[in-house]
């Protein structure tokens, strides 16, 4: 893996390394002159939606602990420019968030990005956030509440309630079946397809309600078409996809961050695929 550098809106490669980050036993921190400058970016150098989702609660914790603080996250035109990647998952994240003074095209100094982060040989399994706001000087009480979080819109949250209402009428669950069921390492792995089989349809047939679903193929050419189908959420906003999760009973699939963003809100159940988890653990979700 490459360590980055990003100063004055530049990215520079600084060295391969096995693991990102800093152990802990290295004492190192974030400077204390940028912490005083109280101009913070927040910044992911991952493009999915979970890999930003996972410290979405980043900003509301620098406010807390920096009230007079501003706090931007790189736009769409910035993230081009420094990685030549073409995405929207900013938007998707932090689109309405009321901690965010603004998405920047062009951002001065150095970005301390998700690569700097402090992690633990004895504890592997802390989450990302906690790990990145270690670097930034936080304390333990100051960053416990690190679960990933959402801000919808009145408008977003109309349309995801028109929605449910429209396709159930009680409580509902979600299925979420990515591309890497059944996977290890990107292929196909057969102890890990029946794993995430036996796993996810238990969940299922224990909590036998309607179901909200998301599936990488066609639901049939699964081994779950059992579900009592609510509606297929492929084509809907992935924000308001996000919204009905959140009002789910529960949340069920394989190892995935999109089901990350609800777990303040909704029961999660995912059947693991990452052993350790390490930096992907996110608190309150239920592994399997």
């Amino acid at each position: 893996m490459i360590f980055w550098r990003i100063l004055d809106n530049n990215l520079y490669s600084v060295k391969e390394v096995k693991r990102l980050g800093f152990e802990k036993s290295e004492k190192l921190r974030i400077p204390d002159e940028y912490l005083e400058q109280q101009e913070f970016t927040v910044l992911r150098t991952a493009w999915g939606i979970g890999d930003w989702g996972v410290i979405s609660a980043m900003p509301r914790l620098l406010k807390e602990k920096y009230p007079n603080c501003k706090v931007y996250i790189p736009s769409k035109k910035l993230i081009k420019k420094l990685f030549n990647v073409d995405t929207n998952v900013m938007y998707d994240i932090f689109q309405n968030n009321p901690y965010i003074n603004e998405f920047k095209d062009e951002i001065k100094g150095e970005i301390f990005h998700d690569q700097y982060r402090i992690y633990d040989n004895n504890t592997p399994d802390i989450p990302l956030l906690e790990q990145i706001l270690k670097f930034w000087q936080f304390n333990s009480n100051e960053y416990n509440d690190s679960q990933p979080e959402i801000y919808w819109s009145n408008e977003e949250k109309k349309l995801g309630d028109y929605i449910i209402k429209k396709h159930c009428k009680e409580d509902f669950g979600c299925l979420l079946i990515s591309n890497r069921f059944g996977t290890q390492h990107g292929k196909f792995d057969s102890k890990s397809y029946n794993r995430d089989t036996k796993n996810i349809s238990r969940i299922l047939k224990e909590n036998n309600i309607p179901y909200f679903y998301w599936s990488y193929k066609p639901l049939n050419e699964t081994p779950f078409n059992f579900i009592n189908k609510a509606l297929n959420l492929r084509h809907i906003n992935l924000r308001i996809q996000l919204y009905i999760k959140s009002k789910a009973k529960l949340n069920i699939g394989n190892q995935c961050g999109t089901n990350h963003m609800v777990v303040r809100y909704s029961k999660v159940y995912e059947s693991q695929r990452q052993f350790p988890l390490e930096h992907n653990y996110v608190k309150g979700e239920i592994y399997l």
